[in-house]
């Protein structure tokens, strides 16, 4: 039966009724359908959401295992560079010792003739400041007594001022100089096996050195054990370093 002969075979109330309830069924039904349509949507959107916070989570986790990873690159390296420095510091270490070895079998291989108090190696080095020189010196044992000796050095320098001969005490020549610090300023000695002694001095207007003296008494706690006397000629201590 269809909507018109339905109203031609009944009254207008219930035809109207019927049509009432017909909408308040369908309006029932999109109710339905609409609560239905944002549960799903609800659902979807904890789905999201959960997804969301899980990403969240996991690049966070990520990001503490990267910097994790970073600190102990960082440690990797600072121990890397630690043990660089000390594979150098021990290098330079065993030099040296090797040195100081070397030095030793020096000592011991000098001749017995010898007295106790050697001049290894001497020279003069010309600083860049005008008349400022570098006397450097190594002492030796001349023999190997296995005892400190001591004493006082006098060195002094013999040349020519305004055409007179003339001779200074080194001791007396000593001066700072802008190039280098002057750390020795003590004529006295005192070791056992070798020892380094360095002066800065500066020469006199006008004077001009021809020869280096060294004297000095050697002593062995306090017993003078020898006397020392050597020169030395200026123009072979300066030749290497002009």
């Amino acid at each position: 039966m269809d909507l018109y002969q339905f109203r031609l075979n009944n009254s207008a109330f219930r035809f109207y009724t019927v049509i009432v309830l017909f909408m308040f069924l369908m309006l029932y039904v999109g109710y339905e359908l609409a609560n239905y349509s944002i549960e799903q949507e609800q659902r979807n959107t904890q789905v999201m959401s959960g997804t969301i916070a899980h990403a969240q989570a996991e690049n966070q986790r990520l990001n503490q295992s990267l910097s994790q990873i970073a600190v102990e690159l960082a440690l990797q390296q600072s121990a890397q560079t630690l043990v660089e420095e000390g594979y150098g510091e021990l290098l330079a270490e065993n030099q040296s010792l090797q040195q100081k070895i070397a030095l030793y079998e020096l000592v011991l291989g000098e001749s017995e003739a010898a007295g106790p108090f050697a001049i290894h190696s001497i020279s003069v080095m010309a600083l860049p400041e005008s008349q400022h020189f570098l006397l450097d010196m190594l002492l030796l044992q001349g023999r190997a007594l296995k005892s400190l000796i001591n004493g006082n050095l006098v060195i002094n320098l013999i040349g020519t001022q305004d055409e007179q001969p003339r001779t200074y005490a080194l001791e007396d020549l000593l001066a700072n100089s802008v190039f280098i610090g002057n750390t020795d300023t003590s004529m006295r000695y005192r070791y056992q096996y070798f020892l380094e002694k360095q002066f800065v001095f500066a020469l006199p207007d006008g004077f001009i050195p021809q020869q280096l003296e060294i004297n000095t008494d050697v002593y062995q706690w306090k017993r003078k054990r020898d006397s020392f006397t050597q020169q030395f000629t200026w123009s072979e201590l300066i030749a290497p370093n002009t």
